[in-house]
């Protein structure tokens, strides 16, 4: 191989050159109460609709595991020793969740301000359907 071999990156696919399209969908990447907004008030804009669906699934994700985790721990709460410990896993899982939600909004928004195209890993294919 030579020195200068490079793999090549995939260039990106721009889904909008329009400065206030890509503010609007960082804007709706960063918060799920936004993108659920603007997925029903702008249905000009595929980008917008494509970064509020996202983003909105991923908040709903989000909410419903914290739900889960929070029932989880008030009934597994009353075994005596081990509650305590398996409620503390819980709110570990719960934080850990957080952070990855948190790092995969900020990508996102990274995106969206670029107007390059973006789909979230794992659950991003199926929210596809709902663009």
């Amino acid at each position: 191989m030579s020195e200068n071999y490079r793999p090549q990156q995939e260039e990106p696919e721009i889904i909008s050159t329009s400065q206030a399209v890509n503010l609007t969908s960082t804007i709706a990447s960063l918060s799920a109460l936004f993108a659920l907004f603007f997925c029903f008030a702008d249905q000009r804009s595929r980008a917008v609709r494509r970064f509020s669906v996202q983003s909105v699934g991923l908040g709903a994700i989000h909410l419903l595991l914290g739900m889960v985790i929070w029932i989880l721990c008030e009934v597994l709460g009353w075994i005596p020793l081990i509650g305590g410990v398996l409620r503390g896993l819980l709110l570990l899982v719960l934080t850990l969740a957080t952070i990855l939600v948190i790092v995969l909004r900020v990508r996102m928004a990274l995106h969206a301000y670029r107007g390059e195209a973006h789909v979230l890993p794992v659950i991003g294919q199926a929210l596809r359907r709902f663009e």
